[in-house]
């Protein structure tokens, strides 16, 4: 990697291919079939990693599950998420031949 932005298009890559992953295990129905406002759902959602990310900064603590590294790929997902609610692309169809 030589530049700022080769790093940037390589960390949103990571993303949109953990978020498509995540797609094929979860469904669209997790997030909207949600007993709230899909984005309100999503929101809650980032809410509790932020939280984490922030608990285990404070506490200098060594995650046992889940890296901090995968929180933020989460928190930049749920973000991604957000973005296809938005504007209606969430509810496209999986294309199931890539990741």
């Amino acid at each position: 990697m030589e530049t700022f932005n080769q790093a940037v298009y390589e960390k949103l890559n990571n993303v949109g291919e953990v978020v498509i992953r995540k797609q094929h295990d979860y469904g669209s129905g997790n997030i909207l079939n949600a007993p709230v406002d899909p984005r309100l759902g999503v929101l809650i959602r980032l809410n509790d990693k932020l939280h984490r990310a922030a608990n285990l900064i404070n506490k200098g603590a060594d995650p046992k599950n889940e890296s901090l590294q995968d929180t933020y790929t989460d928190i930049v997902g749920y973000g991604t998420i957000l973005l296809m609610l938005q504007d209606g692309s969430f509810e496209l169809p999986l294309d199931n031949g890539k990741v």
